[in-house]
């Protein structure tokens, strides 16, 4: 017997509204990225439909600055159990973030490839832990990378 998923919520799209990155002419050998993560998630016809808008900056004063807005588009897969809306939460945390991160991470490896240094290594924040508010989560984090 097949076991029934606990988030049966697929990535239909993702895409970038806003890319904007910056170089100091000189750079040292290894650069270290201090950046902020913000999302917002529009939840309000979960599970049909779920939007979450993912936002990082580089923090101020330092050799690369990165400015980054993505999109993720979520589904319920068809014919899949509906979850409850309680499940939103722990869907994000758990799932929806870490499936748009590689997009993230992929486009600033690939941008700062071509602006002719290192690729930028870009770590997973350790934890996501957003919390729902009025159907939309948002939250803050700091990391280091």
């Amino acid at each position: 017997m097949a076991q029934e998923a606990r988030f049966p919520i697929q990535l239909n799209n993702a895409f970038f509204i806003t890319l904007e990155f910056h170089r100091t002419p000189e750079l040292p050998d290894a650069i270290e990225i201090q950046f902020s993560v913000e999302a917002r998630v529009h939840g309000k016809d979960f599970p049909d439909k779920l939007q979450i808008h993912l936002k990082v900056e580089a923090v101020e004063n330092q050799p690369l600055t990165l400015f980054m807005e993505l999109v993720g588009l979520f589904e319920l897969v068809d014919g899949a159990p509906r979850p409850d809306h309680s499940a939103l939460p722990d869907f994000v945390n758990e799932r929806a973030l870490y499936m748009l991160w590689p997009h993230v991470v992929q486009m600033v490896r690939q941008v700062t490839a071509q602006m002719g240094m290192n690729p930028v290594h870009f770590p997973t924040p350790y934890n996501f832990d957003f919390r729902l508010s009025n159907e939309i989560i948002e939250s803050e984090q700091g990391e280091g990378g």
